[in-house]
């Protein structure tokens, strides 16, 4: 780590020689001799340029234009005009299949074998042509007409008057095939659409069968009359359920009543003893007046004297010895009454409440088999419908003039080609007399070039410009002799600058981002170990068990393995985790410092080199104040030099002894902690 003044790059001050510049001879032999090279190139390039061009056979091309249609839709029911109902798919992909499969229609091998026979047929033509199937799928091309129904038929070729018959026989067997699978559509879907009446037909009849006889087992007349009859049932035990509920009430009631009368002493009696009762307590009250008189007039033994008088307690004592028998009595026959009662209002709400349960469930059984009578109808009705249309359908499709409809309507038709497409003989005779004379120049520029002769440049003065030449050996020991006599102080200026110094924080991110090779080497950089020793590193040296590292350097030292080093090593095989890789070198490694340093994203990457790492390390033990003579017994022997250089940011003080000092890098503290964390 000794920072010496780098090599000091010598460059050479002699002046160029002069150029080398080519003088032609003049004179007329050497013009002449120029033009017979330029027409002895120019003519035979032209010639076999043009010949090249006009040689070639020429391509025709002979077009038509097709306005074709989706195939129509023979039994489209509910049409009112059918001689004007023709189905086109505006739908742009509906569009696009039908062209492609129309494409691929005139292309096929059947219509074409027709197109031949039409071909072979035809008078226009002086001789029939002699054409296979393949010649003609290279001859022919569809091209559709973006977003429409057109197509163009294309036929190219070299004769020009067998190109626009080709085309007019291909349009007129495109034309029978159309008309063709029109009638043999019409005719396949009046077939399908007959048995299809037919299934229908048995079908409803089936249906309707089923319905009449679900109808008869269930006893269904009607909706109106089902619903009518149970809702009058229902109403009916609803009244009786509300009367017999306000009776129990009333029952009740008259319980709590006669109970609460008894309980306050009060008669009670029931309605056919109540009269003879209150007889009873009015003859009652008229001998308690009528003995209060007597003991008002007379005294008790005059009373008890007299026979007539001596009998009204004995009658008052009767009359209400009766009176007491007639309430007990009473109040026991009315309790009785009033329990019958409420007893009988309850047994008729239970009685109704029963009878309402089996009309619900009646009910229910007679609502689910009438929901599945009115989904029969609906099928039935359904099926009806379909029946019809079918029916309209067929009918439609047997009196619609279907052969009338148009699929096919041919815009235009082909002619015979004017000029031909390819090769365009004027633009590439133009490009071939461009050649040849671009080919006759270079002719006489390489003519000029071989034939030169060297001529010396005249030398050009300059005013007040004197140029030496000095030889080469003279120079060098001329720049070696001042490098040698440098001042002191010029050296310490060209001195190198010392490796960048990476933060806390920078090997931090520098280590969560690098791959578990280059973590080791860089915590082993930070422990003080140069990238010699990393690369000399051997499994021996690693003694997990014990804690320690051994440095097998220029000077053997131990050093104490960090937890998170220790972990780095325990957790993963090999170890070291390049000892499997073979002749790795110091090389090497520093290209995987390299490597980490960009994938971590720090600035300045070039910089995190394992020289910085180390300086980082050294630094850190430096400014805690470590002697520098101790230096070495942890990052191994330094020049003085560099000693000294490294004094400048060491703390005030007497420097502290090695086991004064904290060993382990920040960043691997942290990284120990992190894991226990994790």
């Amino acid at each position: 780590m000794s920072y010496l003044p780098p090599p000091i790059e010598v460059i050479s001050n002699q002046p160029e020689r002069p150029a080398i510049q080519f003088a032609a001879p003049a004179g007329e032999p050497r013009r002449m001799r120029r033009l017979a090279v330029f027409l002895g190139v120019f003519l035979p390039s032209l010639l076999a340029g043009l010949s090249y061009v006009w040689l070639r056979e020429p391509v025709y091309q002979s077009r038509a234009t097709l306005l074709t249609v989706a195939p129509i839709v023979i039994d489209q029911p509910g049409s009112e005009d059918s001689e004007q109902t023709v189905i086109i798919q505006d739908d742009h992909a509906a569009t696009t299949q039908h062209v492609t499969i129309q494409r691929q229609l005139l292309l096929g091998a059947p219509l074409l074998l027709n197109v031949m026979a039409r071909l072979r047929a035809a008078d226009e033509l002086p001789e029939p042509p002699d054409l296979t199937i393949p010649e003609l799928q290279t001859m022919l091309a569809v091209t559709p007409v973006v977003d429409t129904n057109v197509v163009e038929l294309l036929a190219q070729g070299s004769d020009p008057k067998l190109l626009p018959a080709v085309v007019n026989a291909w349009i007129d067997a495109y034309q029978e095939l159309r008309g063709r699978e029109t009638v043999k559509s019409e005719d396949n879907t009046a077939e399908a659409l007959r048995e299809e009446f037919a299934r229908l037909e048995r079908k409803v009849e089936e249906k309707r069968q089923a319905l009449d006889l679900f109808r008869r087992t269930h006893d269904i007349l009607s909706k109106e009359d089902a619903d009518n009859q149970a809702l009058a049932r229902l109403k009916g035990l609803n009244e009786s359920l509300n009367k017999a509920s306000d009776e129990e009430v009333k029952a009740k009631a008259r319980i709590d009543a006669v109970r609460q009368a008894v309980a306050r002493g009060e008669p009670v009696a029931p309605p056919g003893e109540r009269l003879s009762l209150t007889y009873l307590e009015q003859r009652a009250q008229e001998l308690r007046e009528e003995l209060a008189d007597l003991q008002r007039r007379y005294t008790p033994e005059y009373i008890a004297l007299q026979p007539q008088f001596r009998l009204i307690p004995e009658k008052l004592r009767q009359v209400e010895q009766e009176i007491a028998q007639k309430t007990a009595q009473g109040q026991k026959d009315e309790v009785a009454a009033a329990e019958n009662a409420f007893l009988a209002a309850r047994q008729t709400v239970q009685t109704i409440r029963g009878q309402m349960e089996a009309h619900k469930r009646e009910a229910a059984e007679f609502t689910t088999r009438f929901s599945q009578h009115e989904a029969m109808q609906k099928e039935l009705a359904d099926m009806e419908d379909l029946y019809r249309k079918t029916q309209e359908r067929l009918l439609h499709l047997e009196v619609a003039p279907r052969d009338k409809l148009p699929q096919l309507s041919v815009v235009d038709r082909a002619s015979p080609p004017g000029s031909p497409i390819w090769p365009d003989y004027r633009r590439d005779s133009g490009i071939a007399l461009a050649i040849a004379f671009g080919l006759a120049l270079l002719a006489v520029w390489l003519y000029e070039f071989l034939t030169a002769r060297p001529q010396a440049q005249p030398a050009v003065h300059m005013p007040n410009i004197h140029v030496y030449s000095v030889p080469e050996n003279i120079l060098l020991s001329r720049q070696t002799a001042h490098q040698t006599s440098l001042p002191e102080h010029h050296a310490v200026a060209l001195e190198r600058l010392p490796p960048r110094e990476l933060s806390e924080s920078e090997l931090r991110v520098l280590m969560e981002t690098s791959p578990i090779m280059a973590r080791q080497v860089i915590a082993l950089l930070l422990c003080g170990l140069s990238l010699e020793d990393t690369a000399a590193l051997q499994p021996t040296d690693i003694d997990l068990e014990n804690h320690s590292i051994n440095v097998q350097g220029v000077k053997f030292r131990t050093l104490s393995l960090p937890q998170s080093l220790q972990r780095l090593f325990a957790d993963n095989q090999p170890l070291p985790a390049w000892a499997l890789i073979p002749e790795t070198d110091t090389e090497e490694l520093a290209a995987l410092i390299a490597c980490a340093a960009v994938d971590s994203g720090l600035p300045r990457p070039e910089e995190i080199t394992a020289e910085a790492l180390r300086h980082s390390y050294v630094l850190y033990l430096v400014r805690q104040g470590i002697r520098l003579s101790e230096l070495e017994r942890i990052v191994g022997p330094l020049p003085a030099k560099t000693l000294a250089w490294y004094g400048r940011f060491s703390p005030p003080g007497p420097g502290l002894r090695l086991e004064a000092i904290q060993l382990t890098h920040p960043t691997l503290l942290t990284a120990n902690a992190q894991h226990e964390t994790a």
